[in-house]
């Protein structure tokens, strides 16, 4: 794990302590590389710390027992401590926050807090300080602070206009507050270590006549912001490739966002990017996708425009021809244009395989519903692998219920394999799994575990091999056992039915003669009165 550097070091202090925690999960202290040393909660114990730690900064509320806030300054003043001050306060009062800033403090801020507005007053703080110091530890944190700076920036969390100029003022930054655009490199190779370094000092080398920046953004993402110049978005775009193509470095996937006037309208143009990206699910051969391919024509097909129940019967009929038909015709409605949004063809195809789960776990009690998992949908990136991924999804879900209830009927069934069932080690295993835990509730899970498989597999192995569907066969098993049971006499037969997983006399009354083809009270009394003859 990367240890985070420490830079500087502060003290909170608030005699509330719903606001002190407030105060200490508000802003991820270890990644602007401050120390909390102190948590304090009055007046007193705050100066205390001060004069304990010399923190660079403190952030105290302005009335607190013992001591006020503005005392606390004071005091630290006099002896000649340069901590630096963040006041808050409940009351917006003029007279308060002119005597704070008399006395050196930072910033006034009003409770309840808001975390952007402690942030940037953080912020300026830092880069004060660290303006103030000299040398490469200086330099380190100004690189860091950077790097915070712009990532704030494209998440839109960056307040105030005066900021950036700020920032500019007190870096080497090769960009202005003027024109410009976002260029996104993305690189989906999550589990692979990317170059960042290097693949910057490649760019930085490519556009070094250019003002830009380039930076990493992520755990993928290299992120570049250019100021407008006679180099056209697109043929920067190129240049990036080609760059990076020499240097035989990882080939992104790259998107352009749309000119802004300026630095604070980059998260638009970084989204904006992004989204241009997802548009590789219809084409990705040049590897490059601009604003402009942005579809922003509305959708006509909406989700309660779609009828589910014939896929719904395919499946539990197992005709995978229909199933297939179905799922093709389904993404071709969703095609009103030639690339619409990829995130509505996304999200309707969730939408579907919802309604389907929906549907089915009403009658098999929610045991497809870990067969498939909708969310593996987001990983595909053609939408040649969506149609694909649709059809062998439900397919896989109707041979499931096939072989788990049966519906899909007899003619389906694979006939079973040349060596003999009872020959078979992971059916022999099954069964006597079954026959072991017949009382016991057992789930389809429990049995595939034993056999180490995929209840998926599991379910649909057993039927290939015994032309038996596997809920069949384990009520044939219960009502194996309960006929056995029935056979004294003085056995219950609502403790029977409870044994075996039924909690009302009808329904077990039912399956045992649905089974044995007698009701257990009949098949009862006609063995007892038949051993009473014998």
């Amino acid at each position: 794990m990367e240890t985070q550097t420490t830079y500087f070091t502060a003290i909170l202090a608030d005699d509330e302590i719903s606001i002190l925690r407030e105060l200490e999960n508000a802003v991820d202290w270890a990644e602007l590389g401050i120390q909390l040393v102190r948590l304090a909660t009055n007046g007193q114990d705050a100066l205390s710390a001060i004069l304990e730690f010399r923190p660079d900064f403190a952030i105290i509320d302005i009335k607190m027992p013992d001591l006020d806030g503005i005392e606390v300054i004071q005091k630290t003043r006099k002896l000649g401590i340069l901590t630096d001050f963040i006041i808050l306060s409940g009351y917006d009062s003029f007279s308060y926050a002119k005597d704070a800033i008399r006395y050196g403090a930072k910033a006034y801020l009003l409770k309840p807090l808001d975390s952007s507005e402690l942030y940037d007053a953080i912020y300026r703080t830092c880069l004060d300080r660290s303006q103030q110091n000299k040398g490469n530890h200086s330099r380190l944190y100004q690189e860091k602070l950077n790097l915070n700076f712009l990532n704030r920036l494209l998440d839109s969390k960056i307040l105030e206009q005066n900021m950036i100029g700020q920032l500019l003022q007190n870096t080497g930054i090769a960009i202005s507050d003027s024109s410009c655009y976002v260029c996104v490199l993305l690189y989906e190779q999550k589990d692979q270590q990317l170059p960042c370094q290097q693949l910057i000092s490649c760019l930085d080398e490519e556009f070094s006549q250019e003002k830009h920046i380039f930076w990493k953004h992520g755990e993928n993402q290299i992120v570049g912001i250019f100021n407008t110049s006679d180099s056209l978005p697109f043929q920067n775009a190129i240049k990036c490739q080609t760059a990076i193509r020499k240097k035989n470095l990882p080939m992104p996937l790259i998107g352009i966002g749309d000119m802004v006037s300026g630095l604070m309208e980059c998260s638009y143009s970084y989204n904006r990017a992004l989204a241009s990206i997802t548009y590789r699910l219809y084409d990705d051969t040049s590897g490059i996708f601009t604003y402009e391919i942005l579809c922003s024509v509305q959708p006509t097909l909406k989700l309660t425009d779609i009828d589910c129940l014939p896929l719904v019967q395919f499946i539990v009929k197992k005709d995978l021809e229909g199933i297939r038909t179905f799922c093709n015709d389904f993404i071709d409605r969703l095609l009103y244009v030639p690339m619409p949004p990829p995130n509505y063809v996304f999200s309707m195809c969730y939408s579907l395989f919802h309604m389907i789960e929906q549907e089915l776990s009403s009658f098999s009690h929610q045991e497809i519903l870990s067969e498939v998992n909708a969310q593996d949908l987001y990983r595909l990136t053609k939408l040649s692998q969506i149609r694909e991924w649709m059809s062998s999804s439900f397919c896989h879900l109707s041979e499931f219920i096939d072989a788990v209830y049966g519906y899909g009927g007899n003619k389906y069934a694979k006939a079973p394999q040349n060596c003999a069932e009872s020959e078979d080690a992971i059916i022999r295993k099954a069964k006597e799994f079954i026959h072991q835990n017949v009382t016991n509730h057992i789930k389809i899970e429990d049995i595939a575990q034993q056999v180490h498989l995929s209840p998926s597999y599991f379910a649909i192995y057993f039927k290939n091999k015994t032309n038996v569907n596997l809920r069949d066969y384990l009520l044939t098993e219960k009502m194996e056992y309960a006929r056995r049971a029935l056979m004294n006499p003085n056995t219950s037969i609502n403790e029977v039915s409870y044994r075996v997983g039924y909690g009302d006399y009808r329904s077990f009354s039912r399956a045992f003669k649905n089974v044995h083809g007698i009701t257990p009270s009949d098949f009862q009394a006609k063995y007892t009165d038949r051993t009473q003859k014998e």
